[in-house]
């Protein structure tokens, strides 16, 4: 975290926050000063989560309800933004879906949930932050990604497709903002402890990251100086079998 608090007083919009890694990001920028508006489909937890962070004192939060799916929500969901916060310095891209079932078995319908939740989602939040930012000259956008874009796993093969998916799309933004002075990064963590996959209610150990250690990741990212940009990182717990043949 930055002594200087260079973060203080600039403004974020977090998807998926409503639970696990978004609501640490949400509560990790605003301990940093940061306004926020916070976007997630669990209107009731979403407000419950604007409200905690609020009554710290720390920064102004926001909860809008959305879909980023959807492309009318996020289009709300930006127009809402600019008219709380005056502008936009960063977006941070956490929502998505876990999926865990093999190929023969899966539906249609399941492949194009993962998809759209991890890729469709980004392209639209990410392009509704471009039109903010180029204009603006400057702007960051920050996806949470898997280490499954490095290293794939079983009965995943739309997960790992979208996570994969999902690196790629962030070099390609970062090209196409290079000369707005717009930088996108993906963060890619390991097994984390939150509500989210088959192992839901895994404690942090050293087999399970805290989701406060990816969102102390966000906010290096975040505090960097317009000119420096992290592109790629991945975090990962000690135990994890990611290295070597495990």
């Amino acid at each position: 975290m930055s002594e200087a608090r260079r973060l203080k007083g600039m403004t974020a919009i977090v998807s998926g926050a409503s639970s696990g890694i978004g609501e640490a990001v949400a509560n990790a920028l605003a301990a940093e000063g940061m306004n926020l508006v916070i976007a997630a489909r669990r209107a009731d937890k979403l407000a419950a989560v604007a409200g905690e962070i609020n009554a710290k004192g720390a920064g102004n939060v926001l909860p809008v309800k959305a879909d980023v799916t959807v492309e009318a929500d996020v289009e709300n969901l930006f127009a809402k933004a600019v008219e709380h916060l005056g502008h936009l310095d960063l977006l941070v891209n956490v929502a998505g879906v876990a999926q865990a079932t093999p190929i023969e078995d899966m539906p249609y319908d399941e492949w194009r949930m993962v998809l759209d939740a991890s890729i469709t989602s980004v392209f639209l939040t990410g392009r509704a932050a471009f039109r903010i930012f180029k204009p603006q000259n400057r702007g960051r956008i920050i996806s949470i990604g898997s280490i499954s874009a490095k290293a794939v796993r079983p009965d995943a093969v739309a997960y790992c497709a979208a996570k994969y998916g999902l690196d790629g799309m962030t070099r390609a933004m970062g090209l196409e903002g290079r000369d707005h002075n717009i930088t996108c990064s993906v963060i890619h963590p390991g097994f984390v402890a939150t509500g989210f996959g088959p192992d839901a209610g895994t404690e942090p150990s050293r087999n399970a990251l805290d989701p406060k250690d990816v969102a102390r990741m966000v906010v290096l990212a975040a505090d960097l100086p317009d000119e420096a940009n992290i592109l790629d990182t991945t975090i990962v717990p000690i135990g994890q079998p990611f290295l070597g043949r495990g």
